[in-house]
């Protein structure tokens, strides 16, 4: 295929659009077009990458970012991913331009069994582990997604094909998956440059995600004071979802709404995050061991922090951890060690080749072969 017009549709949800804009790119770069569909706070990242972007008008609007109590983020967040009004968008979309594939976000079941059903050529896009899923399903998510009218395991299944934008050994050993699960690997954000000398005192990146979670002004609380006065150049960045005014921030410290993580990754020595995969993998990439406090339990995050301490670079302790523990912690991934040799090797085994790459591959042969969406 020589050219691809594609729609990608997506959910306000932080980690999962940076894989969705890195197979637009190589779409585009082979000559293809790519535009979203999403909601409307993605519209400045979408738009700033250089692809067209319409917010879901049919769909329920959605701001990941909002303060919620845990019952009322899973409350509204399920209601977001069986909504089929997403879908009605999709299909609006997909008849007033020229459109090959819709790529839809795993997370948005609702509108993938529409587009899916419609006939048009559809890949769901599963930005982490596809094992999280078929656990999610049965479990209270997939629970409360059958009472919204959405059988989740068979939905996420349906696809021929489901780009899973992961490396196959972050998945639990003995882990099965569907014919037309495809890990794809990670897609990368940054260019591939090679790591520069460790800088003193080390950098300690922060990020909790950009998606609001209940007790994350706290753990990141906890995380300033157990890094005081610690011999390293901390960098925390909040995102929208915490004010960084109202926390308190020791002289070792600056705190940001944003920064550019592509420009500090390079220079760090360890990575604090919450355990999404994007800024896992993103810290990976550049060879950087992890320590992680996963902010959700019903999330993929326990299951991702789980993956860092097999894989051997980095470690996951609770969000709640003491700012002793949390020190305590931080000071034996700053030291060198087989997780910081097991880091660096992971992540020249990444840099070997970009997921976007075999994912655009893959979505090309499914097209052009007209093969079936599914039952």
């Amino acid at each position: 295929m020589n050219k691809m017009d594609a729609l990608f549709v997506t959910v306000d949800a932080g980690g999962n659009l940076p894989p969705a804009l890195g197979i637009a790119r190589e779409i585009v770069r082979r000559g293809g077009t790519a535009r979203f569909l999403g909601h409307e706070p993605q519209r400045r990242v979408v738009e700033a990458a250089g692809f067209g972007f319409e917010a879901v008008r049919d769909g329920l609007a959605y701001d990941s970012a909002a303060p919620r109590s845990t019952l009322s983020g899973l409350r509204e967040m399920t209601a977001v991913f069986a909504d089929r009004g997403i879908g009605a968008d999709a299909l609006r979309l997909a008849k007033a331009a020229p459109t090959d594939v819709v790529v839809v976000d795993c997370l948005l079941l609702g509108a993938l069994e529409i587009v899916r059903r419609s006939g048009i050529p559809t890949v769901s896009l599963v930005h982490t582990l596809w094992s999280f899923f078929a656990a999610e399903a049965r479990g209270p998510v997939g629970a409360i997604m059958r009472m919204r009218g959405v059988r989740m395991r068979p939905v996420l299944e349906s696809p021929a094909l489901s780009l899973v934008t992961v490396r196959a050994e972050f998945e639990p050993p003995g882990a099965s998956f569907p014919a037309g699960v495809r890990h794809v690997g990670v897609v990368w954000q940054d260019p591939v440059a090679p790591r520069p000398a460790r800088v003193e005192p080390p950098r300690v990146l922060v990020s909790l995600s950009t998606t609001r979670f209940p007790g994350q002004e706290r753990a990141l609380e906890s995380i300033l004071d157990g890094l005081d006065g610690l011999p390293a150049d901390v960098v925390v960045t909040t995102g929208p979802a915490i004010d960084p005014a109202g926390l308190r921030a020791p002289a070792n410290a600056t705190v940001h709404r944003w920064a550019d993580h592509g420009a500090l990754m390079p220079g760090a020595a360890l990575v604090i995050g919450h355990g999404g995969h994007s800024t896992t993998a993103r810290a990976l990439s550049h060879g950087v061991p992890l320590l992680i406090l996963p902010m959700h339990p019903l999330m993929d995050q326990p299951a991702i922090g789980a993956a860092v301490t097999r894989l051997g670079v980095g470690r996951s302790i609770r969000k709640s951890a003491r700012p002793a523990a949390i020190r305590d912690a931080v000071t034996a991934l700053l030291a060198d060690g087989p997780h910081r040799a097991a880091a660096t090797r992971l992540g020249a085994e990444i840099r070997e080749h970009d997921g976007a790459v075999r994912a655009v591959d893959l979505i090309e042969t499914r097209t052009a072969a007209h093969l079936p969406t599914g039952g």
